[in-house]
C-alpha cells in the first residue's frame, strides 16, 4: 500500500492513477528513436507495371457501334492534320540540311548591305571546280606599295580564300585563292597592322564567288604588324622589313591560334 501524494489517501501500490483524486501518479516516457543518415544511390530502370485484369467480353457487350460512328469523321480529320504536319516538318528539315554558300566578296556593284547567297545542288566530288593557285579576287593597290611579305601555306585537302584585312580601314586589301596543298606569298605589303581571315572549302562557284561544299571560316587571333626600317652597317644603309609565314593546317609546335567566325562576318570585309 502507498499514500497518494496529492490527496493523502491510501491506495494500492500498483495504481498508476489515484482512484480518489484521479491524478496521474506515473507517466510513461517513450524511448527516443535514433535516426541514421546515409547516402542513397539511385538507379533508374524501366518500371514494369502489372496491367489490371480487363474483361473484354464485358467491354464488347457494352460497346455501342451507333454511338461510335459519329466520332469517325473527327478521328479522320485529326489523322489528316497529323499527317500533313509531319510531312511539313520533314520538308523543313530537308531544306535546312542543305548548306547555303555565301559570297566571299561584298556585292558592291548592286550596293547591297547583306552578302550574296544561293542554293547549290549537290555535285559529285569529281566535278568540283577549283581556281588556279594565286588567283587574285580583289586588291587595294594603295596598301600594296611596300616591302612586307606574308607567305600562306595551305597544307589541307581543301582550297582556301585568304583575306588580308587592314585593321585601320577594317577591309580586305588583298583577297587571293590558295589551292589545296599549295603556297602563295602576298608581297609588297605596306606598313601597318593586318588581320588574316580565311575560308576553306570545295567546289568554287565563280558566279557567287563562294565555295558550295565543306565551307568553313576562321581568323588568326594574332595580328600581323608590318614594319619597315633602315639601319647603317659600315658604309651602307640597309633596309629591314617584316616577313611572316602562316600555315592553314595545324602543325606540331605551331604557335598561332585561330578562331571560328561566321560566314556573314567573313563576307563583310
Amino acid at each position: 500500500m502507498k499514500n497518494c501524494p496529492f490527496c493523502k489517501n491510501t491506495i494500492a501500490e500498483s495504481n498508476d492513477t489515484c482512484p480518489y483524486c484521479h491524478r496521474v501518479l506515473v507517466e510513461k516516457i517513450r524511448t527516443p528513436y535514433k535516426q541514421q543518415s546515409q547516402t542513397t544511390q539511385r538507379r533508374t530502370k524501366t518500371s514494369k507495371r502489372k496491367l489490371p485484369n480487363i474483361n473484354f467480353n464485358q467491354l464488347t457487350k457494352n460497346f455501342n457501334w451507333n454511338n461510335f460512328k459519329k466520332y469517325i469523321p473527327v478521328l479522320a480529320l485529326v489523322l489528316i492534320i497529323f499527317f500533313i504536319s509531319t510531312q511539313k516538318e520533314k520538308d523543313h528539315t530537308y531544306t535546312n540540311s542543305n548548306s547555303t554558300p555565301i559570297s566571299v566578296l561584298p556585292d558592291i556593284e548592286n550596293n547591297l548591305v547583306g552578302p550574296i547567297t544561293s542554293k547549290i545542288p549537290k555535285k559529285n566530288p569529281k566535278d568540283y571546280v577549283s581556281l588556279s593557285n594565286g588567283t587574285v579576287l580583289s586588291k587595294n593597290s594603295y596598301y600594296l606599295n611596300g616591302l612586307g611579305e606574308l607567305q600562306i601555306k595551305n597544307g589541307t585537302s581543301l582550297d582556301a580564300i585568304a583575306k588580308l584585312v587592314n585593321t585601320t580601314i577594317n577591309k580586305s586589301v588583298f583577297t587571293v585563292y590558295v589551292k589545296a596543298n599549295s603556297t602563295y606569298t602576298i608581297s609588297k605589303t605596306k606598313d601597318g597592322n593586318y588581320k588574316l581571315f580565311f575560308n576553306l572549302g570545295n567546289d568554287w562557284d565563280d558566279e557567287i564567288k563562294a565555295f558550295t561544299v565543306n565551307s568553313g571560316y576562321e581568323l588568326f587571333e594574332d595580328s600581323f604588324n608590318f614594319i619597315t626600317s633602315e639601319y647603317e652597317e659600315g658604309n651602307y644603309i640597309n633596309t629591314k622589313y617584316s616577313k611572316f609565314e602562316v600555315t592553314l593546317n595545324p602543325v606540331i609546335g605551331g604557335n598561332a591560334e585561330t578562331e571560328n567566325i561566321d560566314m556573314v562576318e567573313f563576307a563583310s570585309y
